[in-house]
């Protein structure tokens, strides 16, 4: 059995390497999800390499394999190099963790990000760029980009506040700190935490918490046609990506903070968001949808099994929610593993129901495949759990 499951974590990340161009990205003539489209642009941004990066790392910790550290490395610089002062939020984000945070991890012999006078300019420098998204709005740190409206109105002067990009700032945040021991950026990651906290009010960046669905809305406002949706607005619905991604970044702010009242939100918010995974999105066979019950997704399956052992190892899940959620969790696991044999594996790692979620984009999909060989090495951890 665990001869079969490590082939499954293999046959996708040996897809992960393959895909890597000699410069240290994606190759659009091995990587499918990276081809151009008819209208002559790349069908990425970029914004799966951090997850790439982070899934091979964990595959060579696992199975020793060193063209996965290899290639890991190769993905973080060229992420890093890549990162320029007016990226989007999220890309410096994604640029200071996992892709410094790890390569330095598992390099720290290395040099070639020193400054013999600066110390290590270029995490400063992207802290410093991110800084330069920090508004007085509700959202605490801006995105970097508009929005459209229902009717298609570009609104480019307002920030869309989306809650999956500002993870990916929440983390890079607290990554800072973490590396420099820097309390100022521990204000800040705290600060952004808020937004998550917070109740959202319609049409406000005070909030992007909702009580009525129990997880974080994708943003504030009225917009429709994006990621893998094309009827879904943001301000009404949520997602996996949030759900996931949102709890880690403020699980990890929990480990660092001393403000028990924060803690403490935290904690009631990363769980809640937790049972909506299981309660909204599962399906009967185990499988996860995205947002919802919409569509079966190996990657947003693997996400859920990561979100429980996350939250369970910082004892932020109690008792009841533990013997409630856990068999759910385990049976999110049974399937992730039987979806994922290498003959079985469904193209693009998606099972469509009802057609509302797309394997669209391909840096989505890449990034949903990364996922999955994470989940899939993450089981252990989970099964662990009933022993504990």
């Amino acid at each position: 059995m665990q001869s079969d499951l490590w082939a499954s974590v293999r046959s996708i990340c040996d897809q992960i390497v393959l895909w890597q161009a000699p410069g240290g990205g994606l190759d659009p003539e091995t990587c499918p999800y990276h081809r151009n489209t008819p209208f002559g642009r790349d069908s990425a941004f970029g914004q799966d390499i951090p997850w790439l990066a982070r899934a091979l790392y964990a595959a060579y910790d696992l199975l020793h394999d060193p063209r996965y550290k290899a290639a890991a490395d190769r993905y973080a610089i060229f992420f890093l190099a890549c990162t320029y002062d007016n990226a989007p939020a999220y890309q410096l984000g994604g640029a200071l963790e996992p892709c410094l945070a790890l390569y330095l991890a598992y390099n720290g012999w290395d040099e070639s990000l020193r400054n013999l006078y600066y110390g290590f300019s270029k995490a400063k420098s992207l802290y410093r760029w991110l800084l330069g998204y920090r508004t007085d709005n509700g959202n605490y740190i801006n995105c970097g980009y508009g929005f459209r409206d229902e009717q298609g109105v570009r609104h480019a002067d307002e920030d869309v506040g989306f809650s999956c990009d500002l993870s990916d700032v929440g983390r890079g945040l607290v990554a800072y700190y973490q590396m420099f021991h820097d309390e100022e950026a521990l204000k800040h990651a705290s600060g952004l935490a808020r937004y998550f906290l917070n109740e959202a009010k319609p049409g406000t960046y005070e909030g992007v918490w909702s009580s009525k669905i129990g997880t974080w809305l994708f943003g504030p406002r009225h917009t429709a046609g994006f990621e893998n949706f094309d009827n879904v607005y943001a301000d009404e619905g949520g997602s996996g990506w949030s759900s996931y991604y949102g709890s880690l970044f403020l699980a990890r702010l929990y480990d660092c903070t001393k403000d028990d009242e924060l803690r403490a939100r935290i904690r009631i918010r990363c769980v809640a968001s937790l049972r909506w995974m299981f309660d909204g999105c599962q399906f009967e066979d185990g499988a996860v949808g995205m947002s919802g019950r919409d569509d079966k997704w190996l990657g947003m399956t693997a996400a859920a099994i990561m979100e429980y052992v996350e939250l369970y190892r910082r004892i932020m899940i109690d008792r009841e929610t533990h013997h409630r959620y856990y068999p759910q969790a385990l049976k999110a696991l049974a399937w992730l593993r039987e979806m994922s044999v290498p003959e079985r594996f469904p193209p693009d790692g998606y099972i469509p129901v009802t057609g509302k979620s797309k394997p669209w984009p391909g840096w989505n999909t890449t990034w949903l495949m990364a996922l999955t060989a994470e989940g899939l090495m993450a089981g252990q951890a989970l099964e662990s759990l009933a022993r504990s």
